[in-house]
């Protein structure tokens, strides 16, 4: 997902009830001096909609004034609440999923622009320091200057 200043959108509760809720599960924040964006670091937080099926460990918000632009979260699907919600066994979920807990494997997903990505399974450490220093690495890697958008064409043979 890449992210230009031009083309910040805010994203909205309405559009993803999965979003993490900015204040719950707040760790710190800081302003990022590329970009003059605040980023929130928060672990464990609630999600701004009604959907208790997904369980966010870790999440970085970037927010520009008061409007959220860009969330880099670790989301697990909460087999106890889907259970719940399908009228289905936990233990026949833990199957289907191939979950041995509560949770399914961890996905990072990050939402920007408007869209949700899931980027695939997060396999690495479980210390919060390395979580929250790798889902800044998304950020930085998400957010780019106009001048960055060069044609490379040219390159190619």
């Amino acid at each position: 997902m890449i992210i230009t200043k031009k083309d910040r959108k805010s994203l909205k509760r309405s559009d993803f009830a999965t979003l993490p809720d900015i204040k719950t599960g707040f760790v710190r924040d800081e302003i990022d001096d590329e970009t003059g964006l605040r980023l929130v670091y928060l672990k464990n937080p609630s999600t701004q909609g009604d959907d208790s099926m997904t369980f966010i460990s870790h999440s970085i918000a970037a927010m520009e004034d008061d409007m959220l632009i860009f969330v880099a979260s670790i989301e697990s699907l909460d087999l106890r609440e889907l259970a719940i919600a399908l009228s289905e066994s936990l233990k026949n979920l833990q199957n289907d999923y191939n979950a041995k807990g509560y949770f399914t494997e961890p996905h990072m997903v990050l939402y920007g622009n408007g869209d949700k990505e899931d980027i695939g399974r997060y396999l690495g450490a479980k210390d919060d320091e390395t979580i929250f220093d790798f889902l800044r690495g998304l950020f930085e890697d998400s957010f780019v200057e106009e001048s960055d958008d060069e044609d490379y064409s040219a390159w190619l043979y």
